[in-house]
């Protein structure tokens, strides 16, 4: 069986990390690829930030990765600003390092050969961090994706855009399943693009506070986006005790 793991936007929570990672491997996924924004907002930057480095698997770079190493409080509001300060000064200059290397846009290919694109926001400008949340947003990306499947990250919110040659479209079809059980199962079809979001590990917000990631299988040709629970009062607890915004806290619970 040969399955990828995709998380994105972990933002320094390691309970949710942790919980992820037991949750993947009960799933028997092979592989891991990280769609960026490993650190930010939560109270576990250089801790989370070593796990995935560790791990030696594709990782993209997200804003907040950027930003941590580049300040330049483009398009963060000021409770975002104050985390990123408290970041910057959490990690060393080998850290600094490593999310300064990570490139924008990656083409993973797995053990059987199949071949599809990660990316943190989107493909047309991945420098920009534009956020992708219609169909219309998606419309942009799709002339720039060569290959069958990307997945993207990014807004913190599951969403599934397809691209019939001519037209983009939501599919919440198969989308619907994930609202309602916390989990969804879908085979993309061979003559059209997909541009997946898979959800936020580390701090969801799309009313669901359980942590989200997906799974693609490539010997059955089928893509998995699942909830997972974990310890949110714990990382609630941590966020406190370093004293990062109470608003990062309360949100973790909210889902917002």
């Amino acid at each position: 069986m040969a399955r990828t793991a995709i998380i994105s936007d972990i933002h320094a929570n390691y309970h949710a990390l942790s919980a992820v990672i037991e949750d993947m491997r009960s799933m028997q996924c092979t592989d891991l690829v990280c769609l960026g924004d490993v650190v930010g907002y939560n109270a576990y930057p250089s801790k989370c930030l070593n796990y995935v480095r560790d791990l030696n698997c594709p990782v993209v770079k997200g804003n907040h990765d950027e930003e941590v190493v580049t300040p330049s409080n483009a398009r963060m509001n000021s409770t975002a600003r104050e985390a990123m300060d408290w970041t910057r000064n959490q990690l060393d200059e080998t850290q600094l390092s490593w999310l300064a290397r990570l490139q924008y846009q990656r083409i993973v290919r797995t053990d059987t050969g199949t071949t599809f694109s990660i990316v943190h926001s989107s493909l047309d400008h991945p420098k920009a961090w534009n956020y992708i949340i219609n169909a219309s947003d998606a419309s942009n990306n799709f002339p720039r994706q060569f290959s069958h499947i990307c997945f993207h990250g990014h807004t913190h919110a599951p969403k599934i855009f397809v691209w019939d040659g001519k037209h983009a479209s939501e599919d919440y079809d198969n989308l619907h399943p994930l609202y309602l059980e916390g989990f969804t199962e879908f085979q993309p079809l061979s003559d059209l693009k997909y541009f997946i979001n898979v959800g936020s590990v580390g701090q969801p917000r799309d009313s669901d506070p359980r942590a989200c990631y997906g799974i693609y299988d490539t010997d059955l040709n089928l893509i998995i986006i699942k909830r997972v629970e974990y310890d949110i009062r714990a990382a609630q607890d941590a966020i406190r005790s370093v004293g990062l915004p109470e608003y990062l806290a309360e949100r973790l619970e909210k889902g917002i």
